[in-house]
C-alpha cells in the first residue's frame, strides 16, 4: 500500500511540476516557476489534509469545501502543465 502511495505521489508531483519550463528561459525566470510550483503544490496538500481533518475529527461536511478547492487547484495546474509542455514540444 505503501509503494502505491509512493508512486501516486511522485507521479501527481511530475504532473504538476510539468508547468516549469525546462529550457529556453532564463534561470531566474525557472527558479521562480519551480518555487511558485512547489509552494502551489504545498497549500494543495494543506487543503486536502485540512479538508480530511474537518470531516473525520470535527464531524464537519463543510470540510468538503477545502477537498473541492483542492481538487479544482491541482486539476487547474496539471491541465496548464500538458498544455504548456504539449505548446513547446
Amino acid at each position: 500500500m505503501d509503494l502505491l502511495i509512493d508512486i501516486l505521489f511522485e507521479v501527481y508531483g511530475e504532473l504538476m511540476l510539468l508547468i516549469v519550463p525546462e529550457k529556453g528561459k532564463s534561470k531566474r525566470y525557472i527558479v521562480i516557476s519551480k518555487i511558485l510550483a512547489i509552494s502551489v503544490l504545498i497549500g494543495v496538500i494543506a487543503l486536502a489534509l485540512w479538508g480530511i481533518y474537518l470531516i473525520t475529527e470535527k464531524s464537519n461536511p463543510l470540510g468538503a469545501i477545502p477537498l473541492i478547492a483542492a481538487g479544482i487547484i491541482s486539476l487547474a495546474q496539471i491541465i496548464a502543465g500538458i498544455v504548456l509542455f504539449k505548446k513547446h514540444h
